[in-house]
C-alpha cells in the first residue's frame, strides 16, 4: 500500500517539475528534507504527532521549508503531506522520485559489491560493459562484502546476478545433496 502511495505523490512532484524544468531541483530538496528529517528525528514526530493541530505540524513544515530555502512546489507538496499525515512516507516518496528522475534521464543505478577493494579501472569496465548492454547510462556504485568470499555480486534495480564464491559454493552443496537423497 505505502509503495503506491509513495508512487503517485512522487509522479505528481515529477510531473509539477517536468512542467516548469525543475525535476532535478525538486528532487535535490526532497533529498535534503529527508536528510533533515533523518538527522532530527524529533521534528519528523512532531510533524506526524496529532496532537498538535494541523496548522501547527504545517507552521513547523513552514519554517524547515523557509529555512532550507526550498521552491514554492515542494514546499506546497511538503504541506500537502503533513496535511494527509503521509509525510510518514517521505524515504519512500523520495526513493520513487528518484527512480522517476533516473527513468526520465534514461539512466540505471547498480551496485557491485565485492569481499574487498576492486580496481577504479575493472569498476569502470563494469559499467561500460552494462551502459552497452542496457542502451542507459549507469550510475555504479561499490560496496564491501567480506561474507561474498571471492567473486562479485550484481545489483541492477531488481535484478542481482550473482557470481560469488559464497553463491558457487551453495550451489554445489544442493547438488551434492540432491544426489545424496
Amino acid at each position: 500500500m505505502k509503495g503506491s502511495v509513495a508512487a503517485r505523490y512522487a509522479r505528481a512532484l515529477i510531473e509539477t517539475g517536468r512542467e516548469d524544468n525543475s525535476c532535478d531541483r525538486y528532487g535535490r530538496e526532497l533529498r535534503t528534507v529527508e536528510a533533515v528529517f533523518a538527522g532530527n528525528p524529533v521534528l519528523y514526530k512532531v510533524l506526524l504527532n496529532p496532537m498538535y493541530r494541523v496548522e501547527e505540524r504545517k507552521g513547523v513544515m513552514g519554517k524547515v521549508a523557509e529555512s532550507l530555502k526550498l521552491s514554492p512546489y515542494v514546499s506546497r507538496f511538503l504541506n500537502i503531506l503533513v496535511e494527509t499525515r503521509n509525510i510518514r512516507f517521505l524515504d519512500e516518496i523520495s526513493k520513487a522520485y528518484s527512480r522517476l528522475e533516473d527513468e526520465i534521464a534514461g539512466r540505471v543505478r547498480a551496485t557491485v559489491e565485492s569481499p574487498g577493494d576492486i580496481d577504479p579501472a575493472l569498476l569502470d569496465e563494469i559499467r561500460k560493459k552494462l551502459s552497452s548492454i542496457l542502451k542507459k547510462d549507469v550510475l555504479l556504485s561499490h560496496g564491501k562484502n567480506p561474507a561474498l568470499i571471492g567473486g562479485l555480486l550484481l545489483r541492477i534495480e531488481n535484478t542481482i546476478l550473482d557470481g560469488s564464491l559464497k553463491n558457487q559454493l551453495e550451489l554445489m552443496k544442493e547438488k551434492i545433496l540432491e544426489g545424496a537423497v
